[in-house]
């Protein structure tokens, strides 16, 4: 399978006008330990060991910013080695549902008026 995107740009400044979308996806990497040639990190990517929280922070804040008014964001994530409620810390809001059952969870953000 070929990936070949219009645009790549940094999760921490998305190149949209604010209130642009309806909905965003967020399905960011979820490993702070792998090695830097295994399989996971090259398909994947890595987290930064410390600054993996004001990473998210700031990619959630921008997230919020080009989402509409009551604009939603599914968000995916895998408990492997981070556990979600320190990423829902990061965040600084709840979801308003999500699937709770495995290692790999999705969320749904709304985002608030």
């Amino acid at each position: 399978m070929e990936i070949n995107p219009d645009i790549q740009a940094d999760w921490k400044n998305i190149p949209f006008d604010d209130e642009t979308f309806d909905l965003v996806v967020f399905d960011p990497p979820h490993l702070i330990r792998a090695g830097k040639t295994s399989w996971l990190a090259k398909k994947y990517g890595t987290l930064d060991l410390m600054g993996w929280p004001n990473e998210f922070h700031k990619a959630f804040q921008e997230i919020m910013r080009v989402l509409k008014p009551n604009g939603t964001m599914i968000f995916k994530w895998n408990e492997d080695q981070i556990p979600i409620k320190e990423v829902f810390k990061a965040f600084g809001q709840q979801p308003i549902l999500g699937d709770m059952k495995s290692k790999t969870e999705w969320s749904v953000f709304i985002k608030n008026g």
